[in-house]
This record gives C-alpha cells, sequence and structure tokens, in this order.
C-alpha cells in the first residue's frame, strides 16, 4: 500500500514540532524502548503549561486533556489502547493523517519523578504494510 504523498507532507509538516521542543525548550530526547514513537523527550514538568500551547498549533486541541478521566477510552478506543492506555494525569493529541494512520503526542509525567514529564511523538499504523512503507518516506525523523 502507497501512502499518499499529501499524507506524507502532513506528517513532515507537524513533525517539525520536534526540533523546536530541543532547540528552543531544550526538552532532551530520551528514548526509552522499542514502540510506535518517533521522538521521546524529558522536559520539567513545570514546562507543560508552556509547550502545550505549541503543540496544539500542530495537532490540534488535546484528544484527552489532563485531569480528565479515561477509563472508556482505555476500554473502548482502538487509539487509547494501541498508546498502552492513558491515565488521568496524562495529556493525549492525536491528528488523524488518514483512516489508518494516525500521528500522536503525549505527555506522559513521571510516577516515579514527579518532576519530570516524557513527551512522546510517535504514528499508529493500521498495518506493517503501511508501516514499512511510510518508514522509507520519514526515515529522518525515525531514531
Amino acid at each position: 500500500m502507497e501512502t499518499p504523498k499529501s499524507a506524507i507532507e502532513s506528517i513532515k509538516d507537524s513533525l517539525k514540532l520536534i526540533p523546536i521542543l530541543k532547540l528552543k525548550y531544550k526538552v532532551k530526547a530520551n528514548y526509552d524502548g522499542d514502540d510506535p514513537t518517533l521522538f521521546v523527550g524529558v522536559a520539567e514538568s513545570n514546562m507543560i503549561e508552556v509547550l502545550r500551547p505549541v503543540v496544539e498549533e500542530y495537532f490540534g486541541p488535546p484528544y484527552k486533556p489532563a485531569g480528565e478521566t479515561a477509563f472508556l477510552k482505555n476500554i473502548f478506543d482502538h487509539f487509547v489502547k494501541s498508546v498502552g492506555g492513558v491515565r488521568k494525569e496524562q495529556t493525549l493529541f492525536r491528528k488523524e493523517i488518514s483512516p489508518t494512520l494516525i500521528l500522536f503526542c503525549a505527555f506522559w509525567p513521571w510516577g516515579s519523578d514527579p518532576v519530570r514529564t516524557s513527551i512522546r511523538i510517535g504514528l499508529i499504523f493500521e498495518s506493517q504494510e503501511e508501516e514499512d512503507g511510510i518508514s522509507k518516506e520519514l526515515a529522518p525523523f525515525f531514531r
């Protein structure tokens, strides 16, 4: 399956957020495993309110804002389940690129160190074929 060029351009446009986070806001890369992420960084938790509107420029309003319960989303929402679920204190942004391709950004506060929050940006693919096709196009963004 070939991913339409407009979808690739939309993803690339949204991923311009990564160098902004790194350079302007000094978010440090902190890759911690093999998951569907293109970028994982760590910011001081007090920076999240500053970063939220910046992320909204690229992803729109949060799909699940911090402070909102996600009990039903964790059970029934395929997207939320595909990112491993979401807790009340976490924020999840979602940008639908196509019906089978979703770009996400998440703020995951650390339970072990409340002054730090992971910022994760990644893609959710419906099929391995689609992931293989797009990975070549987005190679510079993958770790």
